[in-house]
C-alpha cells in the first residue's frame, strides 16, 4: 500500500507510483496553499489526503483503502479543491463547473462498482450486474440532488454567516451564464450523465474481467485484508 516492495503490489509498480505523485503532490500543494495561498482549502486537502490514508496508517498497512479507489479519491481531492476551488477554474472558465458535474459523478458511480465488486469477493452482496447498475445510477444522481441542497443551503444560510470563506465569497449556484434556476438544473443533467458513463464503464470493465479470468489487484488486495481479519478473529 505505502511501499514498492509489498508482495502485493511488485506486479503494480505502475499505478503505485502514480499514487504515490499523488500523494506527494496534494499533501506539497496543501502545505502550499496553506502558507502562501488560501489556507481553507489547504487544510481541506492535507485532511482529505489524511483520510484516505488513515486505515493503513492504524492498521500498519494490514487494512487499507485499496489503490484503486484511493487514486479515485484523490483524483477527485485535485480536481474539486486544487483545480476548481484553489486554482479557480470555477471563476475562470464558466463551463468548468459542468465538466466537475460530469467527472465527479463518473468517478463516484465507478468507485460504486469497484465497491459492489468488493462486495462480491467478501460474499455481502449478491445481484445482477443491471440491478447494481441501476442501483448506483440512481444514488449517484441523490447524491448529485443533495449537493445542490447544500449548496443552496450555503448559498443562503453558511455563507453570508462566514463571508462565504469557503467560496473566496462567490456564491455556489448560478453563474456568468446561467442564472441560479437553469445552472442546478443543468447540473443534475450532467449529474445524470456522468452516473451513467461511470456505472456502465465499471459494468464493462468487470465483464471483461470476468472473461479474461485473471486475477486483479483489488482481488489480491481484498483477500490480503480478509486473511489478516480473520488471523485477528480467532
Amino acid at each position: 500500500m505505502f511501499g514498492m516492495d509489498n508482495y502485493l503490489f511488485k506486479n503494480h509498480k505502475t499505478t503505485v507510483a502514480f499514487a504515490w505523485i499523488l500523494r506527494i503532490f496534494l499533501i506539497s500543494f496543501g502545505i502550499y496553499e496553506i502558507f502562501f495561498g488560501y489556507a481553507v482549502f489547504g487544510i481541506i486537502i492535507l485532511f482529505a489526503v489524511f483520510l484516505v490514508l488513515l486505515p493503513a496508517i492504524l492498521t500498519r498497512q494490514h487494512l487499507f483503502i485499496p489503490l484503486e479507489l484511493e487514486i479515485l479519491l484523490l483524483i477527485v481531492v485535485l480536481f474539486e479543491y486544487v483545480i476548481a476551488d484553489s486554482l479557480g477554474f470555477y471563476v475562470t472558465y464558466d463551463y468548468y463547473d459542468k465538466f466537475q458535474h460530469t467527472m465527479i459523478p463518473a468517478v463516484i458511480s465507478f468507485m460504486g462498482m469497484l465497491l459492489v465488486y468488493i462486495g462480491y469477493l467478501l460474499d455481502k452482496f449478491r445481484a445482477s450486474y443491471l440491478m447494481i447498475w441501476i442501483i448506483i445510477v440512481f444514488v449517484t444522481i441523490g447524491l448529485g440532488a443533495t449537493l445542490e441542497v447544500i449548496e443552496y443551503t450555503y448559498d443562503f444560510g453558511i455563507g453570508p454567516a462566514t463571508n462565504f470563506i469557503f467560496s473566496k465569497g462567490m456564491l455556489t449556484q448560478g453563474s456568468a451564464v446561467f442564472d441560479a434556476y437553469h445552472d442546478t438544473m443543468i447540473d443534475m443533467i450532467f449529474d445524470i450523465i456522468g452516473a451513467i458513463i461511470g456505472a456502465t464503464f465499471g459494468v464493462w470493465l468487470l465483464l471483461r474481467h470476468e472473461k479474461d479470468k485473471k486475477p486483479s489487484l483489488l482481488e489480491d488486495e481484498v483477500e490480503a485484508m480478509r486473511k489478516y481479519r480473520n488471523r485477528n478473529n480467532k
